[in-house]
């Protein structure tokens, strides 16, 4: 469940990833930009005003799309790289776009990235 601060969340852990850090903050905040992309709901307070907290994370992360494909390709980490492509099939309409991406990175991206397997709407089209 996520709670007010999620949104402003997303978007500082987006900003620290335009930045160069360290491989494992760089880790940490790609997880935690995971974690508000996929949050399960709203806490109650925010529900009670009308807020869609996963879905406001959503909207911030998508305005990171370069950030996120960036990581995909830069080479540094196959765990970050999939970490980022998997926030990518949550924050990205253009399914075309993620399947090139899937094909041009390839080993890039850990087995269940590259295999579909961490989205099951591309699986499926």
């Amino acid at each position: 469940m996520l709670f007010a601060p999620a949104p402003a969340v997303t978007s500082v852990a987006l900003a620290a990833l335009a930045d160069r850090v360290p491989a494992q903050a760089r880790d940490r905040f790609l997880d935690l930009v995971q974690c508000m992309v996929a949050g399960d709901g709203t806490d109650f307070a925010s529900a009670a005003q009308g807020l869609d907290l996963p879905e406001l994370c959503r909207e911030v992360a998508a305005q990171g799309l370069w950030l996120l494909y960036a990581e995909v390709g830069s080479g540094r980490s196959v765990a970050a790289a999939g970490t980022a492509f998997e926030i990518l099939t949550v924050v990205d309409a253009n399914r075309d776009r993620l399947r090139r991406v899937r094909a041009a990175a390839g080993e890039l991206l850990p087995w269940h990235c590259r295999t579909g397997l961490c989205d099951d709407d591309l699986r499926l089209t």
